[in-house]
């Protein structure tokens, strides 16, 4: 549904009504969206788009005369400004008539509580560090925490978390609560992520028993429905998912057989996340990955053979000069061994070290400079260029991915 209306006050206002949300424009410069519970999720304001999360954290990504994106948090008065922005240009759209559905939605905004939504989401969730892009949106079910390795020696987002699987009953109680907790805006989140690091390391009898709460609970969207009837399938299945989405790394992939990805695609699992990071095998032993390059060539090949999409990630910009000429020829070349098609992705993120990690004083006794913008975008092109598999719609899509920008 949509409105266009004169209010009293002689301004205009958009909105429009889906399925997924309901989105509020006054103008062109001033733009909201909430979801069904009345929870505002995202702002536009004078050219600067907002990104509210659910730990109640807020995202600012600006340009500036076609330069470089910017972006920055709000801090604590800003966010609080944002929220009584919104509830005061909410309180008077809310006094005009409209149909009942848009008036219930309207009244759910102006109700709805922000300190009390924190404080649940923190009760109901463990930090969620990071999700691929594709999958900002996701609703994250979180079957592990923490990470199964927590060597890599650039990353610190589980670093101080005790890695842990959850039980069948723990997990069944953490679905009810994620429920609970969004409520109708649940309808927003139209994949489920299946968290943390690499979740598919849970031993596969086990897995697959913790896959049947997921199914127990949502609607999954069969693999094989037609492209064109996907939209009117999540429209009439309201606790409906396009399927679930993960990450993995190369050694538990190995562990699992392809049947074992088969069996994993029936009951739901779309696409695999691997952190390739890069094709050089002297960087990543460096890095102290757990796995090879050659060992996740050969788990992408499993993946793509069980019929599961794939996202590969790869770090640019990391190890500095000493490693760049292996980094930009080695990782071309085993992205080009993949088997990737149109419905896989290669993500290119530059790398930006976390103070927690060791990896800066590593480098720096070693004697390796710090990260640098240039060299991370001229080693993005190279390994973009150096790449034989053919481009898409019938090789796979390449986008950049930027930590930077991730907001739960």
């Amino acid at each position: 549904m949509q409105f266009d209306r004169l209010l009293a006050d002689g301004r205009r206002w958009h909105l429009r009504l889906s399925h997924e949300a309901l989105t509020v424009a006054l103008g062109s410069d001033r733009v909201y969206t909430l979801d069904h519970s009345g929870r505002l999720v995202g702002a536009f304001r004078a050219g600067c788009h907002l990104r509210r999360g659910l730990d109640g954290r807020v995202l600012a990504r600006w340009r500036e005369d076609r330069g470089p994106r910017q972006r920055r948090w709000l801090d604590e008065a800003e966010c609080e400004q944002l929220l009584a922005e919104w509830r005061a240009d909410l309180a008077r759209l809310a006094a005009e008539p409209w149909p009942d559905e848009v008036a219930a939605l309207l009244r759910a905004g102006l109700d709805f509580d922000y300190a009390a939504d924190v404080e649940r989401f923190h009760a109901v969730y463990r930090p969620v560090a990071i999700l691929p892009p594709d999958q900002y949106q996701a609703l994250v079910l979180q079957a592990t925490e923490g990470c199964s390795f927590n060597t890599c020696t650039f990353c610190a987002l589980y670093r101080h978390v005790r890695f842990h699987i959850k039980s069948v009953a723990e997990f069944a109680h953490h679905i009810r609560a994620v429920k609970a907790f969004f409520g109708p805006g649940i309808r927003l989140r139209r994949s489920i992520f299946l968290a943390d690091a690499n979740a598919l390391v849970i031993p596969q009898e086990r897995l697959l028993a913790l896959l049947a709460e997921v199914e127990a609970a949502f609607a999954i969207m069969p693999a094989d429905l037609a492209p064109e009837r996907r939209r009117a399938w999540l429209e009439t299945h309201p606790d409906g998912v396009a399927g679930l989405y993960a990450f993995i790394d190369g050694l538990s992939a190995e562990r699992k057989t392809v049947a074992d990805f088969m069996a994993l695609r029936s009951h739901g699992l779309r696409r695999v996340y691997i952190g390739l990071e890069s094709g050089h095998e002297p960087l990543l032993a460096w890095l102290r990955k757990p796995a090879t390059a050659a060992e996740m060539l050969e788990a992408v090949h499993h993946l793509k053979a069980a019929g599961l999409h794939v996202g590969v990630i790869v770090l640019t910009g990391i190890g500095g000069s000493r490693f760049d000429a292996g980094h930009r020829r080695d990782t071309a070349a085993v992205l080009s061994a993949m088997p990737l098609d149109g419905e896989d992705l290669i993500y290119f993120s530059p790398f930006q070290p976390d103070p927690d990690a060791p990896y800066e004083a590593l480098a720096a006794a070693a004697g390796i400079e710090p990260p640098d913008p240039a060299l991370a975008a001229a080693q993005e092109a190279a390994i973009r260029q150096g790449i034989t598999l053919p481009p898409p719609p019938r090789g796979p899509r390449r986008a950049p991915y930027n930590l930077r920008d991730f907001v739960y």
